[in-house]
């Protein structure tokens, strides 16, 4: 992994939240040495644009805030050394799997990181990859995410999201497997024909709240989904569908869309336009009785 790539695929990482003017900072650190400030300046101005140096010096306050570098002393030095600690981590040991974008692997789904995800592509500048997708039997975090969808169709970002047909054989079959190998309550308790209808009603609030369905769509399919994958720009999470949990419960692959060698990222993307294209669209129109349609959606 190059310093440039690697810094670049630092500044998106979501625990460290930084605006895209912050990941321009973190842009001009050399790799030898530590710069001062003033040439740290001067890399920006060059590279990017003249900026106030009080301006400048606040982008850097955050910075700090953001990597937890705290206490006495030069903070600055503090911050080149963990970079480049975490630099030498990636080059000594992830060096494959950074190349095929595989970031980090969690125990279960990164609540606040899919979070911070959406709220940095809502905050970029960048106006290419504007883009949430999640592929899902049921989303059980949906409502986790409620604020944040409202906010992306207020900002123009676009939503997809593709959920299982709740009378489909394939919702039945999901069910009868988590409800005979889950290994606690959760099985007996899941009902998935009801929680697709939950997560359709959460978006029909959504809807409601933004007065707009311009940037959302919906698809439902009557097919197998092979993995869960929940997207925000070129952050992607993916997980299984393993029989003894729900996907959220299970590891998830944290990947980056952009990354040298995309056939992982690529092959799970294409699996999504796939499914995306069989499903069929459904809108669950705040001022319709939508429940009706829903039920006779693919027996036409």
């Amino acid at each position: 992994m190059s310093w440039n790539y690697f810094l670049e695929t630092l500044s998106n990482r979501p625990e460290y939240g930084l605006t895209s003017l912050e990941a321009e900072v973190l842009m001009c650190f050399q790799e030898a040495q530590c710069p001062t400030k003033s040439e740290l300046l001067e890399a920006y101005v060059k590279s990017y644009s003249p900026i106030e140096e009080e301006a400048f010096t606040q982008r850097l306050k955050n910075i700090y805030r953001k990597f937890k570098i705290v206490g006495k002393g030069h903070k600055l030095p503090q911050l080149h050394k963990r970079v480049y600690e975490q630099y030498r981590q990636y080059q000594n040991n992830d060096i494959f799997f950074s190349d095929i974008g595989l970031n980090y692997i969690y125990p279960i789904f990164p609540r606040d990181s899919f979070g911070k995800a959406i709220d940095n592509l809502i905050d970029s500048d960048n106006l290419e990859h504007r883009q949430v997708d999640i592929l899902q039997t049921f989303a059980p975090n949906l409502n986790d995410y409620f604020e944040h969808l409202i906010r992306c169709l207020q900002n123009g970002v676009k939503v997809r999201i593709l959920l299982a047909w709740p009378y489909s054989e394939a919702a039945k079959l999901r069910e009868e497997v988590l409800r005979k190998y889950a290994n606690n309550s959760t099985g007996d308790e899941i009902n998935i024909q009801d929680c697709v209808i939950a997560n359709l009603e959460t978006l029909e609030k959504i809807i409601r709240v933004t007065d707009t369905s311009k940037c959302i769509e919906i698809r439902l399919y009557d097919t197998f989904p092979s993995l869960a994958i929940y997207r925000a720009g070129r952050y992607m999470l993916a997980a299984p569908f393993l029989h003894g949990s729900l996907a959220i419960n299970t590891f998830q692959l944290e990947l980056t869309t952009n990354s040298p060698n995309q056939l992982i990222t690529q092959t799970l993307q294409k699996d999504f336009e796939l499914m995306w294209k069989v499903a069929r669209r459904f809108h669950p129109n705040p001022n319709q009785n939508w429940r009706n349609d829903l039920k006779i959606l693919f027996t036409g």
